[in-house]
């Protein structure tokens, strides 16, 4: 082990919360999608669920408000196997897949490239018979047709989900979002998508994220799609493209709590690259939310 290696030795992944008992469904059911052929700048996306396992162990199931959450029940089902090629290849296998988790428990989706979105997004919008929103919370809004010569780029991965899995885009709400092609701004004019760009959150104070979701979820339940590249590269360098301008880690968890009483559906996190970062900050940033969307299980209401 080197000495940038976190000493795991004796603690047990996701902070030793329990398996549910037997004929019992979990609070949350973990699943591993190693896909990095959407990243096509940088790749290294792959290594990331087996590296936030691992890291996983050094939390405790306490939330950053002092509470505790070590009643609540995680099933890691492990990493999905992959056929050769992009997610256009893998689309239904990781579909169906996350699709079989159980209703009232929360499938928490580790990519990946952000292409992992796509399948989750059809599978949450079949497990919730069309009762789906969505929270994007990424740098680039990922809404081309066409990217790098691909469908199956990581900047058209919300738009093949939306299409794939029928979903109606004005149920959608972009945060964070500062680098589009024009095609992206387009679309989101045309379709009615509401955009809550960096530059506007950096501004925002109180529970204006909640009182935005809230005025338009109804009886949805919100899906929350996590592209750590969100976070400004000061927070999160070990992304496959960087953008300067995003949210501070402070801002993510503070609008992560605003959703306390949303009705939660579920979330991915992607884009992490271990090979491309520095001490390990973007696996405890993407790390910190996951925990503090977990303490939110028994806290707040899920679906």
């Amino acid at each position: 082990m080197s000495e940038h290696d976190f000493n795991t030795a004796g603690l047990k992944p996701w902070a030793g919360l329990k398996a549910p008992a037997a004929g019992e469904r979990p609070d949350a059911r973990i699943l591993g999608v190693p896909m990095e052929r959407g990243s096509l700048y940088r790749p290294g996306q792959a290594k990331a669920p087996a590296h936030l396992r691992k890291v996983s162990a050094i939390f405790a199931p306490v939330t950053e408000r002092a509470e505790r959450f070590d009643s609540v029940t995680v099933q890691d089902d492990g990493d999905l196997t992959l056929v050769d090629g992009d997610m256009g290849a893998n689309v239904d296998a990781v579909a169906d897949e996350i699709a079989r988790t159980p209703a009232g428990t929360l499938p928490i989706v580790l990519g990946g490239d952000h292409t992992t979105v796509s399948p989750t997004l059809i599978a949450q919008q079949r497990r919730l018979n069309g009762r789906l929103s969505i929270l994007y919370i990424d740098a680039h809004p990922d809404l081309n047709d066409v990217s790098r010569h691909t469908r199956w780029s990581n900047g058209c991965a919300l738009r093949r989900g939306l299409e794939m899995g029928e979903i109606d885009p004005k149920k959608v709400t972009l945060l964070g979002c500062r680098d589009y092609d024009w095609e992206e701004v387009e679309y989101i004019r045309k379709t009615g998508i509401t955009l809550i760009p960096a530059a506007t959150a950096h501004g925002w104070t109180g529970n204006q994220l909640a009182d935005e979701i809230g005025s338009r979820i109804g009886s949805d339940a919100l899906h929350i799609s996590l592209d750590i590249d969100s976070l400004d590269p000061s927070y999160a360098p070990g992304t496959g493209v960087p953008a300067a301008g995003g949210l501070t880690s402070r801002q993510l968890l503070d609008f992560l709590r605003q959703l306390r009483g949303v009705r939660l559906a579920g979330l991915d996190v992607d884009e992490v690259a271990p090979p491309l970062d520095y001490g390990h900050i973007t696996s405890l940033a993407a790390l910190k939310f996951i925990f503090e969307f977990l303490g939110m299980v028994k806290l707040g209401k899920t679906g």
